[in-house]
């Protein structure tokens, strides 16, 4: 999960901010049927295997995860992690007590040191929940697996509600802009769509919806809603 992007300092502010209102339709995004991914992954990934088998583990809290916010599926949540973490594989330790994002940044949101008091690595646990940005990082249970699958869906839930009050999206790209908020966040999400670029054109690599739903497509493969 990487800084949401605007020019105002409180952090709701930086991913809400209500001043951002448009109803112009983003570009189209391809559809499939219903409720399916289209993946580039081969269903015998190796690394995607191994993806899936930590995935399991969290099972129970991806299912709570999903009955709370029922716009989301396990599918979804699976490729957010598997993008964010490889399912805490990818992290420091490789637990769901484990960070990554270790590069070195500047003091910005609700960090004024220049590195975080309790050591490197902003991104927290098997979502990647940043440090500056998201005092539950700072200050709350983002060790444990169900708060940081939990609060991950809070913020994609404020993220989609944050859309539908701004602009009108078919379905299928309300989907993708959520996704592509939790990284890039929600308000530099709605600039690239009122500027009619790809909803990703302010994410990580500029791909990260579309990444995210094609991981979402594999773990559709192996059974996954």
């Amino acid at each position: 999960m990487d800084k949401p992007s605007s020019p105002f300092f409180n952090f709701f502010r930086k991913i809400f901010d209500s001043r951002e209102t448009s109803t112009t339709p983003t570009t189209s995004t391809p559809t499939t049927q219903a409720g399916r991914f289209p993946t580039t992954y081969d269903s015998n990934n190796t690394t995607m295997l191994r993806q899936l088998t930590e995935a399991k583990k969290y099972i129970t809290y991806i299912n709570e995860a999903v009955r709370l916010y029922p716009f989301l599926t396990p599918a979804i949540l699976a490729g957010i992690g598997s993008r964010e973490s490889h399912w805490g594989l990818a992290l420091t330790p490789p637990t769901p007590a484990g960070r990554g994002d270790f590069a070195r940044r500047a003091p910005r949101g609700g960090r004024t040191t220049p590195e975080p008091p309790d050591g490197g690595g902003y991104g927290r646990g098997l979502m990647q929940i940043d440090y500056d940005w998201h005092e539950f990082a700072r200050v709350g249970n983002w060790q444990s697996p169900r708060e940081n699958i939990l609060y991950a869906c809070k913020v994609l839930d404020e993220s989609r509600r944050f859309f539908q009050q701004r602009v009108n999206l078919r379905d299928a790209d309300l989907l993708r802009a959520t996704i592509a908020a939790y990284n890039g966040g929600a308000t530099a999400t709605l600039n690239a769509i009122n500027g009619g670029q790809d909803i990703d054109a302010n994410t990580t690599g500029k791909d990260y919806s579309k990444d995210v739903l094609n991981r979402a497509g594999w773990f559709q493969l192996q059974g996954w809603k």
